[in-house]
């Protein structure tokens, strides 16, 4: 059969994709997990120009029997106008949803419209089950025998019993040589994805994970990590993410990993990872292994610098813990990505803006600053429809973290979304200007901050002169607007 699977081409507003473009792992360990199969790889964030056409040439060009397409919450509207205009193009060409919002919210889609575009749905973790769909299609097995498959019978979505989370030691490595288009990079450096485990045990109340992986934590062999770092390598690979949900979970385990891929010669690349404060600041053997074995960006949790906050969310109080595994990174040259989350409950202007201090003070190199999200079948979902606090319950376009679904019982969903881009334009300007990125790319650092920024500030001072504050947040909000329009693909393809 003639497989072609795709990944949406919507990108949270939080993202440059100038800077970087990171590729999609799920669909390279499909492809990897195929066997007897011609397979196909269009990663659609790297063609986000006239989809309808790109989509409308593959179909033709291709003709593939099979299309699976992957989706999060934010992304599923875009994923049913591509299977609609796909149908459109060759009806017989089937179609499979997979992914976090179709594991979640799978029931619903299939008795509601949304789910007429598809004949599939694949819930939870995808390699074995879409393996053994297409087997089903084959005559090989039924259809009925495929556990976390959903599929039309009779007209009707029947919903096979779930499957067991996968076993991690019969996964092959994903295939990225099957990718129709390159230009994944960060920086201008080719960039790639690995994962060494998945799960996480954690139970943060704003994670919709468990749903996908349940409350586990399996990891790959580390002689399978390293030769899928070799892969990559070979494709000219010069960054790395370990898209890990939790790599902190055994501390040894990431030292040895580290180990391993100083030994393996493989410290020659850079890797961005994302860690626990608490995992980070628990090891000072760990950083050092981190810095030997090439990490250069570690994005950390820090999510909030309230103690109420932090109990709500379950995380505990990790602001020490934070203030130590900042330190200890940075000591060792590698920077961080602080990530916070704003828009809790109790939430006022000065509680979101002590968060942005704490990340001046701390001196954080790179800032994640999300606004929380409502995920479907998620606890803290529960509490706020409980409160009335949720605004926007149903248009999941705009659940991606960028965009303010929820109020407080202070501030309104405008002023929250307000108060994030006036907080991130006061102390933006410590980006690109700290010391540990000084020491990391003099140059550039340099470059920016002697160079661009001046000019840039300039602008900038230009613009508060002439437009009034509130006129260059709603500039602000129309560019974020743009970023996932796609008006082709909306356009003559069956209303909004």
């Amino acid at each position: 059969m003639k497989i072609l699977l795709l990944s949406m081409p919507d990108c949270t507003p939080l993202f440059n994709l100038k800077r970087w473009k990171p590729p999609n792992l799920a669909i390279a360990s499909l492809a990897g997990n195929i066997e007897g199969h011609e397979i196909r790889i269009g990663d659609l964030l790297l063609n986000r120009d006239n989809i309808k056409q790109t989509i409308t040439e593959l179909i033709h060009d291709y003709t593939p029997d099979l299309v699976g397409l992957g989706a999060m919450s934010f992304q599923f509207a875009t994923a049913h106008r591509i299977a609609t205009l796909i149908k459109n193009v060759r009806k017989e060409t089937a179609t499979v949803l997979g992914g976090y919002h179709p594991t979640l919210l799978y029931d619903e889609i299939c008795m509601s419209d949304n789910g007429k575009p598809f004949d599939y749905i694949i819930r939870g973790e995808g390699e074995s089950t879409f393996s053994e769909l297409l087997d089903a299609m084959e005559g090989k097995r039924g259809l009925e025998s495929v556990r976390g498959l959903s599929y039309r019978k009779d007209g009707v979505f029947t919903h096979n019993s779930p499957r067991p989370a996968e076993d991690m030691d019969k996964l092959k490595l994903p295939d990225r040589t099957k990718r129709i288009w390159g230009g994944n990079h960060f920086n201008g450096v080719p960039l790639d994805i690995i994962e060494t485990s998945r799960g996480c045990t954690m139970p943060c109340n704003f994670c919709c994970m468990e749903k996908m992986y349940g409350r586990s934590f399996r990891t790959y062999p580390i002689p399978r990590v390293i030769e899928d770092i070799s892969n990559c390598k070979k494709l000219g690979t010069g960054w790395i993410i370990f898209s890990d949900d939790n790599i902190c979970l055994d501390i040894k385990r990431f030292e040895d990993l580290c180990d391993a891929i100083t030994e393996a010669g493989h410290n020659d690349i850079n890797y961005i990872v994302q860690a626990s404060s608490s995992g980070i600041a628990s090891s000072d053997a760990l950083v050092e292994k981190m810095a030997r074995a090439g990490f250069k960006i570690v994005f950390l949790g820090i999510e909030n610098v309230s103690e109420e906050n932090l109990r709500r969310f379950k995380k505990g109080n990790i602001v020490e813990s934070t203030r130590l595994a900042v330190k200890k990174l940075h000591d060792k040259d590698m920077m961080v990505t602080g990530g916070i989350i704003l828009g809790s409950p109790e939430d006022k202007e000065e509680s979101i803006a002590d968060n942005y201090r704490f990340l001046e003070e701390m001196d954080i190199d790179f800032y994640a600053d999300q606004i929380l999200t409502p995920y479907p079948k998620t606890p803290i979902r529960d509490e706020m429809l409980q409160a009335g606090l949720i605004t926007n319950k149903d248009d999941y376009r705009r659940y991606n973290t960028f965009w303010a679904n929820v109020k407080t019982h202070h501030l309104s969903s405008d002023e929250i979304q307000f108060l994030r881009w006036k907080y991130n334009d006061i102390y933006g300007d410590n980006m690109l200007a700290t010391e540990t990125y000084r020491r990391n790319y003099p140059f550039i650092y340099l470059l920016v901050n002697y160079f661009w920024r001046p000019i840039w500030n300039l602008k900038r001072g230009l613009s508060r002169v002439k437009l009034t504050e509130r006129q260059r947040y709603e500039e602000a909000m129309q560019r974020a607007e743009e970023t996932n329009s796609f008006r082709d693909l909306y356009e003559d393809n069956g209303g909004q």
